[in-house]
């Protein structure tokens, strides 16, 4: 059936007579079916299932239930879909680090499925699937049923992988780049030693090994390689057409896409994290636990602060803090204008994974259980007690954890 081609936001959508068509129902549903609400087909007529998806995603949203689509859904939807529903290519969610998923899982979850799965090492989301990078294997599992979709073995991944463009492309001492829908070995790349994660930008690949960043094209032809006076650098960060990494020889650099040096900055102690990207600035933390904002067009320092002695990890971030967490077990919610402290906590065990930040809470996994945390109150209900968490991700309105030997997925009550 051709639909009216109609702007998505440029009018109110609800069911009516006759049923409203047309591309911006499509484009409704779609979205709602990311968001694992809608079950029917998308047809792009507003009927009775696609009213019912809607107060469910008003319901999550906590938006008044009525069933119709109009300026607060619009705001929401719109945003979602510049940000990417089901989109976490990274250890960190996205190029830039954030840490951050604009849509909400409730602190109340139930287990949904548990699959077998042992020594997953890395999670990722993109679309209607999960890609699961365990010691020996990448797979991709349907988010929804749980359903392996494909299995690639023997790749001895590294690090986690990262999704871009159709592939996932994997550390595994070479740079093995598998096809996202197929599974399938499409180029292994061995022009040097790569075990930290990648990170991508509109046709190309960031690769960092041993003190030197890689460019490679979509096909895996190197482009070029900068190399910097240490012997190790961190994976990159990628914001406002530029790539960020730091480096053993206490420099942070900013490159351009050709891989010319915009501007290094030089620094007291070694970072070891990747930077991240978030409210216009660069943000560093280093191994003496010094965390500094930079400007990313210059590399001057804005603010640079020590919190704690004790080592962080990556940080996420909220739109009104970043989340530190230390290997000790402090969470601390910094102002990223000024660097003061919001409000610190203590996880009940040692974090075993890097905190996700949705809009009314924070998950990380421990030692001995999921974290989940509100935002406002700070009261915690811990999942899956007595569990050591080793990965966590969140994908439509659920959150996916791994244990030593499974993958849970947790879904609101």
């Amino acid at each position: 059936m051709r639909l009216p081609v109609i702007p998505f936001g440029s009018r109110v959508l609800k069911k009516q007579k006759p049923l409203l068509k047309g591309s911006d129902v499509r484009h409704l549903q779609q979205a709602l079916k990311r968001l694992e609400v809608f079950n029917a087909r998308i047809d792009g007529v507003f009927g009775y299932e696609t009213m019912q998806a809607v107060r469910e995603f008003q319901r999550a949203y906590h938006i008044k239930q009525s069933g119709i689509v109009d300026d607060d859904e619009f705001e929401i939807l719109k945003e979602l879909m510049r940000c990417g529903i089901n989109k976490w290519r990274t250890i960190q969610r996205d190029y830039r680090h954030s840490g951050y998923s604009p849509v909400p899982i409730p602190k109340q979850l139930k287990i949904s499925w548990i699959r077998p799965i042992p020594d997953i090492i890395g999670l990722n989301c993109s679309a209607d699937r999960l890609i699961v990078t365990t010691r020996r294997e990448v797979l991709a599992i349907d988010l929804k049923s749980g359903e392996r979709l494909w299995k690639s073995s023997e790749l001895f991944p590294e690090s986690s992988s990262t999704i871009f463009e159709g592939h996932v492309i994997v550390p595994t001492g070479s740079l093995t780049i598998l096809g996202f829908y197929s599974g399938k070995i499409l180029k292994t790349l061995k022009q040097d030693n790569f075990i930290l994660p990648a990170a991508a930008n509109k046709t190309q690949i960031y690769a960092p090994s041993s003190g030197s960043l890689y460019c490679f094209n979509q096909s895996g032809d190197m482009k070029w390689n900068y190399k910097t006076y240490g012997a190790y650098i961190t994976s990159p960060a990628i914001g406002y057409d530029f790539v960020y990494f730091a480096s053993y020889d206490r420099c942070i650099y900013c490159l351009d896409e050709k891989g010319i040096l915009c501007w290094k900055t030089k620094i007291s102690d070694i970072i070891q994290i990747p930077p991240a990207i978030w409210d216009g600035k660069v943000f560093t933390i280093s191994c003496d636990s010094w965390v500094s904002a930079l400007n990313p067009l210059v590399g001057e320092i804005i603010w640079r602060k020590k919190i704690t002695d004790e080592e962080f990890m990556m940080p996420a971030f909220h739109q009104d803090f970043m989340l530190l967490a230390n290997y000790r077990g402090e969470v601390t919610a910094l102002s990223f204008q000024r660097a003061e402290v919001i409000w610190v906590i203590d996880l009940p065990d040692a974090p075993t994974t890097l905190p996700i930040v949705c809009p009314n809470t924070f998950f990380i996994g421990t030692e001995s259980g999921l974290m989940a945390y509100d935002i406002k109150t700070l009261d915690a209900k811990m999942h899956l007690e007595g569990k050591k968490i080793t990965a966590i991700v969140p994908g439509a309105m659920s959150l996916f954890a791994a244990t030593q030997q499974e993958l849970i997925k947790l879904s609101p009550e």
